[in-house]
């Protein structure tokens, strides 16, 4: 799924404009000011502090001073000492940048916004980190419950009527299991608004009970170990419509421009549940699935994977059987019926050929055959870092639809109007990078429960870097990866409730702060030969599997025989960044520094880049241990960080944290 939250618009680098010139006060010393403001410019930001002190010495209360003495700090890295400064100028009668000074420090302002739009009808608690009190209902929904792990699904047979007019669904799923261990009850799961007509089970009829959109299905007698069996669940309903989709799931009943039906569904986190009966949780992918779309005569019927044939059904039915021959998420279960022409296209690689399915409108077929020439470009570049393309037999799909995307996994739902655009320079279309990147990240390699949804789209937000920087170069990487870390909220950690279904999109977090982890971790390594190696080996070994944090955890473990666990700790289960704490003097015209990491557990080592007036730039690594440099010569330094940027810095050393100067 793509982003679908950016946060208060205006730059967070507005505020960075400091009060000299237009805020001199009259009893400031002129000098001092002068030089202070070459020092902003010359980025000796410690320099700035100092003069500030030294300001505010002179003339106690000076808010300007007191600002700018902020600003700097911030630059620095220093966003509570920022902070501190900048409401302190504000209680003095400070009157500019009050938007910045809320957007950078007041927490509590952008957490109840945040807390507004991802739950909007919810109540949350801070004693519970932000989120709901769970209730059996999230329980039933997002827990692995005996009567869940008693079985295994390895096949569904999925036939689904759709009728547009009166917005609803009819149809049966025949659910084909494998007992795990031995149980009379098994739970599967469908929305209470629709209807259970019946649940057969060797030709006879099984008793169920529902609570809330859970379904206990009973058998008459004990079903053993090992054995298979097959339930068939018929039903029918008006489905949730989606409010928003695909953030806020469910069906979407539309008309094209020339009033022609168009009906979907996206329903990653709603579940897939709210229009179909399945075993309803990421922990189970079925080995493969057939899907019977039955539409009105006269429009097509698009679906995942490969499509066998089509059926004349009555008069004015048409029946379309898509057969998917891999394992697939279960919210991936998608279908589109519209009035679309199709075309296709191919990516020669070295020792293979995949096929590319598109399916657009009529009106945008020419726009699409230019557009989608994209593709190619991305999924060779996907398939050279992430191993190769995971479901080929069923090819690779874009389907139009009236929102922006999804990644239905070889049918993604592509609704970005045919334009380039999310990247500064214009000439990619983000959904096609982003959601292409998923048929490897959260539709081969799939999250297990929706507390590990970094998996999904962490990487593919970061894959999204990735290709930049292959086509780009560095500064590119650095760019998208520097704008968008800006938007990260820290409100929620990354993993935090696991068997409730929790709504880990909130803050988008997962996007921007997972594809940051793996940046940092690229850094810490310091090694992209061995990075590489590590991600494309994860992918591929894991490939049509269930994984968890702990799994990746592990893995670069072992892959690098080193323990990255303080480092994974901070960055998913913790919202506070690493603080870098650290002294600074001068002696004889040198420059003494000394640093550590502070905030983290015992093992944690990420580096980290600085410049200095000698215009050069050095990586240190640090650790939890103090570290000393000597700089002969250099009278000043600064940090390489979000706030400050990136331009200049040494590879591997752009990282994620804040400072702390420990200073008399």
């Amino acid at each position: 799924m793509t982003k679908s939250f950016n946060f208060i618009k205006f730059a967070a680098t507005s505020g960075l404009l400091a009060l000299f010139g237009s805020c001199i006060h009259a009893q400031s010393p002129d000098s001092l000011w002068s030089i202070s403001l070459g020092k902003f410019d010359r980025n000796d930001f410690h320099g700035v502090v100092e003069d500030m002190n030294r300001l505010t010495e002179l003339i106690p209360g000076l808010h300007s001073a007191i600002y700018n003495r902020g600003v700097a700090r911030l630059n620095l890295g220093d966003r509570e000492g920022a902070c501190s400064d900048m409401e302190l100028a504000r209680s003095l009668g400070l009157t500019e940048h009050t938007d910045f000074i809320d957007y950078t420090c007041d927490d509590e302002i952008i957490r109840e916004a945040m807390i507004r739009y991802y739950y909007e009808n919810t109540r949350v608690y801070p004693e519970l980190g932000y989120r709901p009190q769970y209730t059996r209902a999230d329980s039933l929904r997002g827990a692995l419950r005996s009567e869940r792990t008693c079985f295994d699904v390895f096949f569904y047979n999925l036939s689904v009527k759709i009728i547009p007019k009166r917005k609803q669904i009819k149809g049966s799923n025949s659910i084909h299991f494998q007992v795990v261990q031995p149980c009379r009850s098994i739970q599967i799961d469908l929305f209470d608004n629709l209807k259970i007509k019946d649940i057969i089970w060797n030709g006879q009829k099984l008793n169920h009970t529902r609570e809330y959109n859970a379904v206990f299905v009973d058998f008459p007698e004990e079903l053993k170990e090992g054995e298979d069996h097959i339930i068939t669940v018929s039903y029918q309903g008006k489905p949730v419509i989606a409010p928003n989709p695909p953030w806020e799931g469910g069906f979407v009943w539309e008309r094209d421009d020339g009033k022609n039906f168009w009906a979907g569904v996206a329903c990653e986190h709603l579940g897939a549940s709210c229009w179909w009966p399945n075993k309803d949780h990421l922990s189970d992918k079925p080995d493969s699935m057939l899907i019977s779309l039955e539409v009105p005569q006269g429009y097509r019927a698009i679906s995942n994977g490969d499509l066998r044939n089509v059926i004349q059904t009555g008069k004015n039915h048409e029946r379309f059987n898509w057969f998917v021959s891999y394992p697939i998420n279960n919210y991936n279960v998608t279908f589109y019926m519209g009035n679309y022409e199709e075309f296709h296209d191919m990516l020669i690689l070295e020792q293979d050929t995949l096929m590319l399915d598109y399916y657009v409108l009529p009106h945008n077929l020419d726009r699409a055959r230019e557009h989608f020439g994209q593709t190619r470009d991305v999924l060779e570049f996907y398939t050279g870092v992430f191993g190769d393309y995971p479901f080929k037999r069923d090819g690779f799909g874009l389907v139009e639809s009236p929102y922006e995307g999804m990644e239905h996994q070889s049918a993604i739902a592509y609704g970005n109007e045919y334009e380039n655009n999310g990247y500064r320079n214009n000439l990619f279309d983000y959904i096609i990078v982003h959601e292409a990147a998923h048929e490897w990240w959260g539709n081969s390699v799939s999250a297990g429960d929706m507390a590990d949804l970094w998996i999904h789209e962490g990487f593919a937000t970061y894959a999204e870097y990735l290709f930049l920087e292959n086509k780009f170069g560095r500064s590119e990487y650095l760019y998208e990866l520097h704008e968008n870390s800006r938007f990260i909220f820290n409100i929620w950690p990354l993993v935090q409730n696991r068997d409730v279904n929790e709504n880990t999109f909130a803050s988008n977090d997962i996007y921007n702060k997972g594809a940051m982890m793996l940046h940092c971790l690229r850094c810490t390594i310091n090694n992209d030969s061995l990075f590489f190696k590590i991600i494309m080996d994860y992918a591929v070994s894991r490939r049509y599997q269930v994984v968890n944090s702990d799994d990746f955890i592990s893995f670069v473990n072992c892959y690098t025989k080193q323990d990255y666990r303080p480092f994974f700790n901070k960055f998913l289960y913790e919202t506070r960044l690493p603080v870098l704490s650290y002294t600074y003097n001068r002696e004889n015209e040198n420059l003494f520094i000394r640093y550590r990491w502070t905030e983290v557990g015992d093992g944690f080592r990420m580096p980290l880049g600085i410049e200095t007036d000698l215009k050069e730039t050095i990586r240190l690594e640090a650790t939890t241990e103090w570290n000393e440099l000597s700089i002969p010569g250099a009278s000043w330094f600064n940090f390489f960080n979000i706030w400050k940027g990136y331009e200049g810095c040494p590879a591997n050393s752009f990282t994620y944290y804040r400072t702390k100067c420990e200073n008399p």
